[in-house]
């Protein structure tokens, strides 16, 4: 059996998500990912912790955060605005733990910090810092 589905522009890469997504496909603790489109029926979206409405983070990733611990469902979204990161952290989701922002610096991604600062570099052909960051954000058992 074949499924398809109608592809539209909310599933489009710009060169630096292109990058990210092909590194998570190369990380040995990622199971799989998808991209997670704005305003689908099936679509992930969280509530902002500034407002009363949603948003989508860009990547729903399921990853192992240690080799013998079953795989949880996380969430990363590259951000331009690191104050529009600050914004939506506030708020973290019981379930999917805390959203990881990334920010665009020259032609890498950033971690961006709770206070809106950036962070380390995230680094393509190693992501153990993206992975060591999700696991000490994981969400409560």
């Amino acid at each position: 059996m074949v499924g398809l589905a109608c592809v539209d522009a909310t599933y489009a890469f710009n060169e630096q998500e292109l990058k990210f997504a092909q590194a998570l496909d190369r990380a040995d603790f990622v199971q799989w990912w998808h991209r997670n489109p704005e305003g689908k029926p099936f679509s992930v979206a969280l509530l902002r912790g500034d407002s009363k409405s949603l948003f989508y983070p860009d990547f729903v990733v399921c990853m192992a955060h240690m080799p013998d611990e079953a795989p949880l469902l996380r969430l990363i979204d590259p951000k331009h605005d690191t104050k529009d990161a600050q914004r939506k952290s506030i708020h973290q989701s019981r379930y999917y733990g805390k959203v990881l922002f990334l920010t665009k610096d020259a032609s890498r991604f950033k971690l961006v910090n709770d206070d809106g600062s950036v962070g380390d570099v995230v680094d393509f052909d190693n992501l153990a810092r993206l992975k060591s960051w999700m696991r000490n954000t994981q969400p409560a058992p």
